[in-house]
Order: structure tokens, then C-alpha cells, then sequence
């Protein structure tokens, strides 16, 4: 090798490391800084930690992380969900330790949350997903089969298709569901908003997209709110040579929307739930900071609802997880069919703050001292 080509490869290599750990930085400081400003937004800073709460963070910190750490977190937290505890985990430390695990030196985390690419890896992990009709990735389109077909077959075969869910498959940070549809296609127009399917796949969701089924919720979860499908936010981590399951949501509509949350400006209902499938107390809607202990619209109370078949959830889980070793850290949607089965809807980036602003409770629990350490040590 002469020395132009090894120069060459030196600069090549130290500039891809550059820029990645710089879109890593200024990833993790723009989801620090919108989560922290919508909840902020929303609660106010004035602080309410007492000072023994506040004795009770330092010296949980320094012993497990080695230092002290703002409260800022803490406070927003406990004003949010009216509980307090100590293993609360900051939104910029979860960041630290998400990318130290899944990232590395590797750019799978992006490609692996394109919602296309999510059936190979469900095919692979033997995990059901939603029938998939077509698709489309750089403008090239494809049928149930894979096959790869013109634009204008497309067209002509999805013009009578009837209802069908579509949505755009390339990864998001507006955090709601923009541009998920239902649709009803005959002749070419979508019944439902008298548009033709053509003028809304070139105005909305130029290259990538799919066009799904359109899911019927199981009973357990319809009887909620029937009008959106209900869907089940869970993260798994391979920890301790374990696959665990933590931190589940029932993401579910309200007030007649379509769809279940969102994001946070969508009014949808945020609900914890526990590890045998039962509800807690009450649910959070976050665009109104407003929590609802039975849902507006139908009038079923929270308090010990329980979902069926839900152990089948974090087993399919987990089973998915263990198809991905070089990502430990998975955050997954989830729903169950009419049929009682379990459906992988999409993968998305894990987040710590939402959920332990509704549910009061550190995002890892009882692991939350072994995590700090790990970063201690890093």
C-alpha cells in the first residue's frame, strides 16, 4: 500500500468517527432539550424536591453514578406525576447509556427503525407483523410478494383495494403520527376524503411508505376506545444474559380520534401497565396535562382492567429481541388482533421521560444501580 492510499484511508476513517460521534451529540441535545421543554412547558421549573429528597439524590448519585447530578429531572418528574423516587433516571444520563449499548461504532440503530425494513427482521425472529399489501422504498415500488412492479401497476392495482392503513416508513422526529391514514380505495378515490390515491401518495408520502391491513383490535383492548387501534409501547434490554421486558404503555385515542397517541401534542391516553396485564390507576393525557382515571368516551374505569393474552406481548417481546444482540435496547409498538394474536407494528427510539412522568416510577427499577454503575465505570 503506498502512502497517498493509507493517508487516504487514515482521513476517511477519522472522518466518518467525527461526524458520526457529532450527529450523536447533537441528537441526544435536541431530544434532551424537547423533552425537557414540552414537560417544562407544561408544569413550570418552580421546584418542589424537599431538601431530604433532594440529600436522598445526592447520595444515591454519587454512589452509583460517582457524582452529583442537577434535579431538574427529579423535580419535573415528581410535579408531573405527584410520586417521587429516587432512581429516577435524567433524560441526557438514559441518552448516555442508550447509545453506549446500541450504538458503537455502528449505524444500525437508524436503518433498523425504517418500518419497511422491520418485516425482514420480524421474518427473521419469527414474530407476526401486519399484512403487508405494497410498499415503496427510493420510489420504487413492490407488491405482498416482494415483487418489484412499475408505478403505474401500483396505481392500477391498489385502485380498488378497498380499506387499508398506510403510513410513510422512514424514521421520524416530529414524534406524532402525521400522515397515517385510513383509507377506503375504490375507482382510485378514497372514499373517505374524496381524493384520489394517487394525489395523496405524490403529496404526502413521496418515496417511502407501505399500505397495510387495517387492524381490528382484540376485544379486551376495543372495548376501551373502538375507534383507533389501541397499541402496547413496551422496551426490552438483554441484560444479565436476560431478555426483560420493562416499562409497558397502552397507547390508546380518546374524543373520537382515529388514532392512539401520538405524540405530544396529540390527545391521546398514556396507561401504564403492569407485568400481568392489569391497568394502573390512571391514564395521562399529555397535550392537556390531564389524567383521566376511566376513558372519556366510553366510561370504563382504569383500576384493575385487564388486558387478555397480554403475558403473549412480552413474549413476543422478548422473542424479537433475541434476534437483535447488536441492539440490547429495543423500544417496540406492539398490538393484539382480533384473533388474539400478537402483531410487531414498529420499532422506535426508546425514551425514559414520558413514562416515568405518567407512571411516578424509575424507568429501570430494581436495575436502575447496576446501569449507573456501568456508566460509572465507562
Amino acid at each position: 500500500m503506498n502512502i497517498i492510499n493509507l493517508l487516504c484511508r487514515i482521513y476517511n476513517k477519522l472522518y466518518l468517527r467525527i461526524f458520526y460521534r457529532l450527529k450523536i451529540i447533537v441528537s441526544k441535545r435536541f431530544s434532551y432539550e424537547y423533552s425537557y421543554n414540552h414537560l417544562i412547558k407544561k408544569i413550570g421549573t418552580k421546584n418542589i424536591l424537599t431538601k431530604e429528597q433532594k440529600k436522598e439524590i445526592d447520595n444515591f448519585y454519587k454512589k452509583h453514578y460517582g457524582k452529583k447530578i442537577s434535579y431538574a429531572w427529579h423535580n419535573c418528574f415528581t410535579k408531573y406525576s405527584g410520586k417521587f423516587d429516587v432512581k429516577y433516571i435524567p433524560n441526557d444520563i438514559f441518552k448516555d447509556y442508550l447509545y453506549s449499548i446500541n450504538i458503537k461504532d455502528k449505524t444500525y440503530y437508524e436503518i433498523l427503525q425504517d418500518k419497511n425494513f422491520i418485516y425482514k427482521l420480524a421474518e427473521s425472529a419469527d414474530v407476526k407483523v401486519p399484512k403487508r399489501y405494497f410498499y415503496s422504498i427510493n420510489n420504487l415500488f413492490f407488491d405482498s410478494d416482494n415483487n418489484l412492479i412499475s408505478k403505474q401497476d401500483f396505481y392500477k392495482r391498489i385502485s380498488n383495494i378497498g380499506e387499508v392503513f398506510i403510513k410513510p416508513t422512514q424514521i421520524s422526529f416530529t414524534g406524532n403520527a402525521k400522515n397515517c391514514k385510513i383509507l377506503k380505495i375504490v375507482n382510485g378515490i378514497d372514499t373517505i376524503s374524496k381524493t384520489s390515491i394517487k394525489e395523496i401518495i405524490e403529496k404526502n408520502y413521496n418515496m417511502d411508505f407501505v399500505v397495510q391491513e387495517k387492524i381490528i383490535c382484540h376485544k379486551s383492548i376495543s372495548a376501551l376506545y373502538p375507534k383507533s387501534v389501541n397499541t402496547i409501547g413496551l422496551n426490552t434490554i438483554i441484560l444479565n444474559n436476560e431478555i426483560k421486558a420493562i416499562k409497558t404503555v397502552l397507547k390508546i385515542g380518546m374524543n373520537g380520534n382515529l388514532f392512539d397517541y401520538g405524540g405530544t401534542g396529540n390527545k391521546g391516553l398514556l396507561i401504564p401497565i403492569k407485568q400481568d396485564g392489569t391497568l394502573y390507576d390512571r391514564a395521562f393525557c399529555l397535550s392537556e396535562q390531564k389524567e383521566y382515571f376511566s376513558h372519556p368516551d366510553t366510561g370504563i374505569t382504569f383500576k384493575d382492567y385487564k388486558i387478555d393474552v397480554f403475558p403473549k406481548v412480552l413474549e413476543t417481546a422478548k422473542k424479537f429481541q433475541a434476534s437483535l444482540p447488536w441492539m440490547p435496547f429495543c423500544g417496540l409498538d406492539l398490538v393484539i388482533n382480533e384473533k388474539g394474536e400478537v402483531l410487531l407494528i414498529e420499532m422506535e427510539s426508546p425514551s425514559c421521560s414520558i413514562v416515568q412522568s405518567i407512571s411516578g416510577e424509575s424507568f429501570f427499577g430494581n436495575y436502575t444501580e447496576q446501569i449507573l454503575s456501568s456508566l460509572k465505570k465507562k
